[in-house]
């Protein structure tokens, strides 16, 4: 056998040259791991999640519901401010030739000045008392404006918050079927099964299926989320981030759901200030039956005892009510506030009514979502997973695939809307307690 005698230097070379290779080599990994920190460093910030509080501030910080409501509280307070405020005094000045006339010396005089001062000692604290009121009721007015605004910001959050699950729950199907149809055109092992067309229509009709209804999912959750960055006025391109639907928490006792309705209801607040707006309306109609009586102090020149003289007097005016006693002003007063007290009884029965049906559907969906996991969508799954291994070697047909596939993912489906459901039955009695302060609270625990 022959060998090859060894070229001198030509080793040498060879180890140089992979001595080189390998230096190259080990640089170009440690320029490469330099420009991955780099972009890392530069890329973007992790986008913030976007929780119910925080979607509410986003929406009221200068919104223009809350500019109205404040205009409206400032109406109330100028109203006020005015309401006690006394009526300005009359000055009355008269000029004539009598004197002249009188002594002979010609001419016209100035010979009376009259100083009139309206007394509004009757009407003046009514009239405090029913702008009292009404800003009173306009603050109520404002409370409630916000409520409902957070109302609204809830039932739209938690309509992006259920979409978005959706969405995923259609990824997870689509993925699913994906998986069942690639193992039907690959040859993933040695085993060859005949696959029956009518089970092979099946699967791909069943993947088809999911695949629109992905296409669904995205659509309703691209809509949903396009209204919630106008309704927040982010921009087009913001990141939006959410956290794991939850469902709601447990509320409280009715008893004391009841308690805090009569204590912090914003519109029974706002209904018990017309109440008793109108009842110091009443008083102030009664005051003006009679008008505001004038004090005059009069200022005057005459010819007394033969020579021009300057005397001063006071006048008291007062009208005598007679013939117009107000009484229709009155009466109309009245019926006002017998109306306000109507609504105020109607508002807290209709308020009542919805807070035991919202208590009384809020607890049975959180009832419902406690055990749902357990006695539906452990077992669906289960079930999923022992016939997914029988359909594989052949023991069932795509029909009991599908089936399975159906209730487990009907269940997860089933769950989501009960979250959902939670939601916005607790959304609908946080209104009907009317507190906004009962928003500041998120879920605490994941169902």
């Amino acid at each position: 056998m022959l060998r090859r005698a060894p070229i001198p230097g030509l080793d040498t070379q060879r180890v140089k040259g992979e001595r080189m290779l390998k230096t190259s080599h080990l640089l170009s990994q440690h320029l490469l791991s330099i420009v991955t920190i780099m972009l890392i460093g530069a890329s973007p910030a992790t986008a913030e999640v976007w929780t119910l509080e925080k979607s509410t501030q986003r929406a009221l910080d200068g919104s223009p519901e809350q500019q109205e409501a404040l205009a409206g509280i400032a109406v109330r307070k100028s109203e006020l401010q005015q309401a006690g405020a006394w009526p300005n005094p009359t000055v009355s000045l008269r000029t004539q030739n009598r004197l002249g006339i009188d002594d002979g010396a010609g001419g016209y005089n100035l010979d009376q000045l009259t100083i009139s001062q309206p007394l509004p000692v009757w009407r003046l604290q009514q009239q405090k008392d029913v702008a009292k009121k009404q800003l009173s009721a306009e603050e109520a007015s404002a409370d409630q404006s916000l409520l409902n605004m957070q109302g609204d910001i809830a039932r739209l959050y938690y309509a992006l918050q259920f979409n978005h699950e959706k969405l995923l729950l259609a990824e997870q199907r689509q993925k699913f079927t994906d998986t069942i149809v690639d193992s039907h055109s690959k040859k993933r092992s040695q085993i060859v099964r005949y696959i029956n067309p009518l089970d092979r229509h099946r699967i791909e009709l069943l993947d088809e299926t999911a695949h629109r209804g992905l296409l669904t999912a995205r659509a309703a959750y691209t809509e949903t989320l396009q209204l919630f960055r106008f309704r927040l006025q982010l921009d087009g391109q913001a990141d939006i981030q959410l956290p794991a639907m939850l469902a709601a928490t447990a509320p409280l006792a009715l008893s004391t759901l009841r308690e805090r309705l009569d204590e912090s209801s914003a519109s029974m607040k706002q209904m018990q200030y017309q109440v008793e707006t109108g009842q110091a309306n009443i008083a102030l109609e009664r005051a003006r039956r009679f008008n505001d009586p004038e004090l005059s102090l009069v200022h005057e020149r005459d010819i007394l005892a033969g020579r021009r003289q300057s005397f001063q007097g006071l006048m008291l005016s007062m009208s005598v009510p007679l013939w117009d006693r107000n009484e229709g002003n009155i009466a109309r007063a009245e019926a006002e506030t017998m109306r306000s007290e109507s609504r105020l009884q109607i508002t807290r029965r209709n308020h009542l009514a919805q807070l035991e049906q919202n208590h009384l559907q809020l607890t049975n969906l959180l009832e419902q979502a406690r055990t749902f996991k357990k006695q539906m969508i452990e077992p669906a799954e289960h079930l999923l997973k022992l016939t997914r291994k029988s359909y594989a070697v052949g023991e069932v047909n795509s029909l009991n695939l599908i089936d399975a596939y159906n209730s487990y993912f009907d269940a997860l489906n089933s769950k989501l809307n009960l979250i959902y459901r939670s939601n916005l039955a607790a959304t609908e009695l946080h209104q009907a307690v009317g507190d906004p302060s009962v928003y500041s609270a998120e879920p605490e625990v994941q169902q």
